[in-house]
């Protein structure tokens, strides 16, 4: 955990594609811009651009992201090698990685001001893949990276962890999920994978519907681990790599390892005490 620091000026991220959120972040934006600038902080709206267009001026301090956790994870990877921190307000369905709106604006605004809120660091994962065209695509993964098949035939993987190949190769599998512990209770998760504290220095690599000759479920592994697969039959058996809002198919070796960027969450003081828990706890609801 890292403590906080006054804020002078934000950049305001959102996702406006559905109408019906786009009318709730434009009411949100006009509670939140004259709550900010009564605080003394200066606001730039950059709602609606494309991560790839977006280029926030030197003296911003804070991305502020409007939306649920989905909206957060669209932003925050591919935004990294700016190193400015994420404050979420949570306008979405699920908020684990945001601050909750309930009650008054004017405290979010006044904990920027003042610095008063904790921020937590989160690894990235880096996905640098070959398709059968000789194209290079790079991507970046807050949660996870995923490696899946494109036609009815299952994946035929080698995988190389740390230059050694695994025993277990060739798997045959629906994919591969290779996951920060942020993403450990999410998506790999719900495919049998362990669950991490998110402060744990780990990543970990879990087969999709893996064939009976893989004993392996899923395996965590050091933070600093490099892994490779090799996509076997590509033509036939076809595979894609799909990263935080975006995906690359035909697929002849992908590379995934954690980025030297890093991403800021903030969170209130009082939500931010049981992180750790509040994020393992959200995998153990049980069932209505």
């Amino acid at each position: 955990m890292l403590g906080g620091f006054k804020v002078r000026k934000c950049v305001v991220l959102a996702d406006p594609r559905d109408p019906v959120k786009a009318r709730v972040i434009q009411k949100a934006m006009e509670e939140i811009t004259p709550a900010m600038e009564r605080h003394g902080i200066e606001v730039e709206s950059m709602i609606g651009y494309a991560v790839e267009f977006i280029r926030p001026s030197e003296d911003t301090d804070l991305f502020l992201v409007l939306g649920g956790d989905g909206t957060m994870i669209h932003f925050a990877a591919r935004l990294s090698n700016w190193d400015i921190p994420f404050y979420g307000l949570n306008y979405g369905n699920v908020g684990f990685m945001m601050n909750g709106t309930r009650g008054d604006l004017e405290r979010h605004a006044r904990n920027i001001a003042e610095g008063t809120f904790i921020m937590w660091e989160f690894p990235v994962l880096h996905v640098r893949s070959l398709d059968l065209h000789g194209t290079i695509h790079e991507g970046f993964g807050l949660n996870d990276i995923y490696l899946q098949r494109m036609t009815p035939q299952s994946c035929k993987v080698n995988i190389t962890i740390a230059s050694d190949s695994l025993n277990i190769n060739p798997v045959l599998c629906d994919g591969v999920i290779v996951s920060t512990p942020l993403g450990s209770t999410a998506y790999s998760f719900n495919v049998t994978g362990m669950i991490a504290a998110i402060h744990a220095p780990v990543i970990s690599l879990t087969p999709v519907a893996a064939s009976r000759t893989c004993p392996i479920s899923s395996m965590v592994l050091p933070e600093d681990t490099f892994i490779k697969f090799d996509i076997l039959e590509p033509e036939k058996r076809r595979v894609q790599v799909v990263t935080d809002g975006q995906s690359h198919g035909g697929l002849i070796e992908a590379e995934v390892r954690v980025s030297k960027h890093r991403v800021r969450l903030c969170f209130e003081k009082e939500y931010s005490d049981n992180l750790p828990i509040r994020f393992i706890n959200k995998a153990c609801v049980s069932p209505r």
